[in-house]
This record gives structure tokens, C-alpha cells and sequence, in this order.
């Protein structure tokens, strides 16, 4: 008996105390970043932005969104950003945040970039991950994993 109540609280204890969960009312989300890409900051913006380590970055803009099928120089622009190199690929999808766009780019110094387009109601969130090009495939796929805890607040 005592020894499940043990296991039961080292479980809880773990499940908080392990949490690397981020919430965020400035960007308006909830998310749990890959492991290794701990929180570092947020900038208030405009836009708002939380960096994390290893690339990773969330950015908030406020106003109306472009269309999921706007394409990546649209959402870009929208969010003031520009392309960051050759657009390899682009698709639309549904996380449970919403509708979404992906779109993934090479650059010229050999670093590769995945972005998600997120768009809400009255503002949009993108999700940008930049690595060099022998570490992008492992890293981005965990980053896109991490994407199922991605929450609008």
C-alpha cells in the first residue's frame, strides 16, 4: 500500500515537475516545445514572439490572417517577415489548433526552415524552425511532433 502511494506521487511529481510546458496570453497559445528546446524568452512585440533554444521560435500577429492557401509569400509578408530562402515544399493541413499551412525552405548558407502558418480568428500564429542542414531532419521532425500540443488560449 505504501508503496503505491509512493509510485503515485513520484509519478505526479515528475508529471509537474518535468512539465516543459509554455503558456502564453501575449501569444495567445499554449505549447510543449521538443525537449532540448527549452523556453528562453518572449518579446511583447509587435508581433509577439517566444524564443526557445535550438532555432525555434513562435510568433504572434495580430489582424486578420491571409487564407490557409494563400501561399508562403503572403502569410510571410503578413507577418513582416521575408522568404528565408527557396521554398522546397508547401501543404495544408489541420493540427488540433486549426487549419494549417506548411511550408519548408532551403537557404543559401545550407540551413533549412520549416514554418507553420496557424491562423485564428483575428490574428495568426507562426511557428519557425531554422537548423542547419545535417541537423534539420531529426530536429524538425520532433518540432513537428511537438505541434499536437500547440492550443489557442
Amino acid at each position: 500500500m505504501r508503496l503505491a502511494s509512493l509510485t503515485g506521487c513520484l509519478l505526479l511529481w515528475c508529471l509537474v515537475g518535468c512539465s516543459r510546458g509554455f503558456s502564453s496570453r501575449e501569444l495567445g497559445v499554449q505549447y510543449e516545445p521538443p525537449s532540448g528546446m527549452g523556453f528562453r524568452s518572449v518579446e511583447a512585440g509587435p508581433p509577439a514572439r517566444a524564443l526557445f533554444e535550438g532555432g525555434l521560435e513562435l510568433r504572434s500577429v495580430r489582424g486578420v490572417p491571409p487564407e490557409v492557401a494563400a501561399g508562403a509569400e503572403a502569410v510571410l509578408a503578413a507577418a513582416g517577415l521575408s522568404l528565408p530562402g527557396t521554398l522546397l515544399q508547401d501543404s495544408e493541413g489541420t493540427l488540433p489548433a486549426g487549419p494549417v499551412a506548411r511550408y519548408e525552405f532551403s537557404q543559401a548558407n545550407g540551413a533549412r526552415t520549416l514554418v507553420y502558418f496557424v491562423p485564428g480568428k483575428d490574428d495568426f500564429v507562426l511557428v519557425l524552425f531554422s537548423a542547419p542542414e545535417r541537423d534539420y531532419g531529426a530536429l524538425s521532425a520532433r518540432v513537428e511532433r511537438s505541434l499536437s500540443t500547440l492550443r489557442r488560449l
